[in-house]
């Protein structure tokens, strides 16, 4: 008799081990991935004097919560588990011939939000064909924004070198691009 109810303690822990290990597993499986997001922010550029450093702060609000839960409704913005850009075009409306996406030799973008305010670098280049061109895509960083991306109030902020001075106030538009996963 006590060789059954040992051999059945050693059937019951061996099945509940095996059972608690499956459910992490389990839960590690049940994630979604969230369409691409994309975000629009206007913004402007004053007429800049060469070699001088522009900035623009572009101020996002995003209800990361509602998207994901749009997904699936019963995860939100606490389960996101990465969290990257995918792409950063940028385009004037106004340029001229000598006013343009060319006026700057390099760029930088960066991002706060209000769960992390600390700017990380996101995307940049250090070299800007000087050409008039219609847009320009900003090479992004591989970089896990989780811990950002838990918020509602994000702050992208675009700097660039100044290759020429500038007379024109420009008008730009940028395009952010990002996939999300979220899960349990």
């Amino acid at each position: 008799m006590k060789i059954l109810y040992r051999t059945l303690g050693l059937v019951a822990v061996l099945a509940l081990s095996t059972l608690l290990h499956s459910c992490d597993k389990v839960k590690d499986a049940i994630s979604i991935n969230v369409p691409t997001q994309t975000v629009t922010a206007d913004f402007y550029i004053a007429p800049q004097q060469q070699g001088a450093q522009a900035v623009v702060s572009l101020p996002v609000g995003l209800n990361l919560d509602s998207v994901i839960k749009f997904q699936n409704s019963s995860l939100g913005s606490a389960n996101i588990k990465s969290a990257k850009i995918k792409s950063i075009s940028l385009a004037f409306s106004n340029a001229t011939a000598t006013d343009h996406i060319g006026s700057f030799s390099a760029c930088e973008v960066s991002l706060a939000s209000s769960a992390k305010p600390d700017y990380t670098v996101i995307a940049g280049t250090t070299s800007i064909a000087d050409a008039n061109v219609a847009s320009f895509d900003i090479p992004v960083k591989d970089v896990d924004l989780k811990e950002y991306f838990n918020s509602t109030s994000f702050t992208y902020k675009l700097s660039a070198s100044v290759r020429r001075t500038t007379t024109t106030e420009l008008k730009g538009k940028a395009t952010i691009k990002f996939d999300i996963v979220a899960g349990l």
